[in-house]
């Protein structure tokens, strides 16, 4: 399948796709096609879904499928590309099997970017200055530990630091002035941003998820 879309859209998807690329190179990304909207869900490492909306340049037919993120990426070394072909890959994919409820979602705190942005910046750095120190110390148990506390911490909105970290590094908090909107649903949350969409699973969901990858 051949999808085209225009440079604004190939050079958001790209740097959306960088990035879960760089959190896991095997990342793999649930795409679901209706008429002219492209709709993308990534799994990432901080029990968060990122999803983004793209407008395409024609029609075609509804599809739901699961393709690798790097071979998406591949095709965008060029950067005159706008066009990529889609191929389904043919393994599992637990972690974008359960997506979130469509609604009803019930609405939260309301921000804006650059409000945010720095809650998120000065976390990380935090994160950082007490992981140092374990590093030294070779304790990958207290690493692990520490950070994933961090990243269920919540830090605005009741959205966990995780989520937010997520939400900032494909440039959905990018823009200041950009609203952002908290929400909840049946146990997920949901980060909404003009440029994309950050979703926390249920700790239930979680608890299933594992039992289906091990």
């Amino acid at each position: 399948m051949k999808i085209k879309l225009n440079f604004d859209e190939v050079l958001s998807l790209k740097k959306y796709l960088e990035k879960l690329t760089f959190w896991d190179y095997r990342s793999l990304i649930r795409i679901q096609i209706k008429n002219i909207n492209l709709g993308i869900f990534g799994s990432t490492p901080f029990n968060a879904l990122a999803f983004i909306a793209l407008p395409m340049e024609e029609d075609l037919a509804e599809v739901d499928l699961v393709v690798s993120a790097a071979d998406i990426l591949k095709q965008l070394k060029d950067d005159k590309a706008t066009e990529i072909f889609i191929n389904e890959v043919n393994k599992p994919a637990p972690e974008l099997a359960l997506l979130p409820p469509n609604g009803p979602w019930m609405p939260g705190e309301k921000g804006i970017a650059g409000d945010i942005f720095p809650l998120v910046k000065d976390r990380l750095e935090k994160l950082k200055a007490q992981v140092e120190p374990l590093k030294m110390l070779q304790s990958e148990h207290s690493k692990d530990s520490l950070t994933e506390n961090a990243w269920s911490e919540n830090v605005w909105g009741g959205i966990p630091f995780g989520a937010l970290n997520v939400a900032a590094g494909i440039g959905m908090l990018s823009f200041p002035n950009a609203r952002v909107n908290a929400a909840t649903c049946q146990g997920w949350k949901k980060l909404a941003t003009p440029s994309g969409q950050v979703f926390v699973r249920p700790q239930k969901a979680v608890r299933n998820l594992l039992s289906v990858v091990k």
